[in-house]
């Protein structure tokens, strides 16, 4: 027997009657107890009346406002404004009918067949989001960060990953590029969430499946994700893979560069790093050491003498940005650097 505040993301369209006039809403959530439905804000108390037409005929009951999300509270969550209700009992046995026929509907919508990691440090949106996902028939893990999401995708491999784009420790941004760079985990899409629209392109260039501008509705979330979970991944083509023991980062690089090929290089020797390669220059570099430029990155991997490397075709289109630069005038740089600091060392 399914729990009593078993909550379930469904659109639907009602009227609900208050201040002596009814009003048409759409519900984002349903239980048998009670339903979230965005609409104007209506105190906390408010007597209602909930109707909505099922199988042909019209249902309703007495309910109560329990709390209302006002637009500032729900812009801060991502979500949309509305109220909740909680249904009068005893529940009018055609509306308790039809409600049950909807959450029964609802559970059995989808099967249990993917496994999804939620990531947000708001414990209101990462409750509220593995809830709907749960009764959707997602199989969900939860973090309130990205080295918690981290764990949890090694843990259990997820068909996809949803994560804030603003997830402390490692943000939205930074746990693609730490995917990427894991041979186990590289192949997992992820979808970031962000109230904030110039995050949208960035997420895309970096690797993201999918981007949910905030504040989106429940079943939105839930249809997008599972587009990509039942998309079918293209397996990763290696160029090249080897030792940087054996062959150093920079002859990978000057051959990318002589032969003009796209593609882009993951490294590792205990730390993640990645640089994307179009046309034999170098455009964008990160690691999992944090935010630096991507100069400096690529600096820093010239000096790897251990680790592992492969050249993997990117399945995406990799931008040619401002940041474009040879690989001869970076290894032309990283010999002048390295002068300098024999010159200094000798000196002192």
């Amino acid at each position: 027997m399914p729990r009593q505040s078993e909550r379930y993301a469904l659109d639907l369209n009602i009227w609900i009657y208050a201040s002596d006039c009814w009003r048409h809403a759409v519900t984002q959530d349903v239980s048998r107890t009670g339903m979230f439905v965005a609409c104007p804000p209506l105190p906390a108390g408010t007597p209602v009346v909930v109707a909505f037409d099922h199988d042909g005929a019209r249902v309703a009951n007495p309910a109560r406002v329990t709390h209302c999300l006002a637009p500032d509270d729900a812009r801060e969550l991502g979500r949309v404004p509305g109220v909740g209700v909680a249904f009068y009992d005893p529940i009018d046995i055609g509306f308790a009918v039809a409600i049950d026929n909807l959450v029964r509907r609802a559970r059995t919508q989808q099967p249990r067949e993917f496994h999804i990691v939620v990531a947000d440090a708001e414990l209101r949106v990462l409750e509220r989001l593995s809830t709907a996902l749960d009764g959707a028939g997602f199989s969900v893990a939860t973090a309130s960060t990205g080295l918690e999401l981290f764990g949890a995708c090694l843990r259990q491999k997820p068909h996809v990953v949803l994560v804030d784009r603003a997830t402390p420790m490692v943000d939205g941004f930074q746990l693609i590029e730490r995917l990427a760079c894991d041979d186990r985990l590289a192949s997992i899409p992820v979808v970031v969430m962000t109230n904030d629209p110039n995050d949208i392109e960035p997420a895309f260039q970096k690797g993201a499946a999918d981007v949910i501008l905030k504040p989106f509705t429940l079943v939105e979330a839930i249809a997008r994700v599972r587009r990509v979970a039942a998309t079918p991944r293209r397996a990763e083509r290696v160029l090249l893979s080897g030792s940087i023991g054996e062959l150093g980062l920079a002859a990978v690089l000057t051959m990318m560069e002589l032969e003009k090929k796209t593609g882009r290089l993951v490294a590792s020797n205990g730390h993640a790093a990645w640089v994307d390669i179009v046309e034999g220059r170098v455009v964008d570099a990160g690691w999992s050491l944090g935010t630096s430029h991507p100069r400096a990155v690529v600096m820093s991997l010239l000096d790897w003498q251990q680790g592992t490397f492969k050249l993997v075709a990117s399945p995406r289109r990799l931008r040619d940005s401002e940041l474009s630069m040879p690989v001869t005038h970076l290894l032309l740089e990283q010999a002048r650097l390295r002068d300098e600091a024999d010159e200094a060392a000798r000196v002192s």
